[in-house]
């Protein structure tokens, strides 16, 4: 959950960009919007992958989870 919020932040922050560097360069604001959304996207992939990685943790050595009725 954590990491899709934080993708999903950056991805907004993305577009948000997108719309104030058109309104600022004059360029159409769909080609600008596109382009920044696209990466954005990917930034927001990124960034939501390496938190959800972060949240969850590492795996025990052996790569084996531990039972703990012993």
């Amino acid at each position: 959950m954590a990491g899709a919020t934080i993708g999903a932040t950056v991805f907004a922050a993305f577009i948000a960009l997108g719309f104030l560097l058109s309104s600022r360069v004059g360029t159409p604001t769909f080609v600008v919007v596109a382009i920044l959304g696209a990466a954005g996207a990917y930034a927001g992939w990124l960034v939501g992958v390496i938190v959800f990685s972060a949240v969850r943790g590492a795996e025990p050595e052996g790569g084996e989870q531990q039972s703990s009725d012993q």
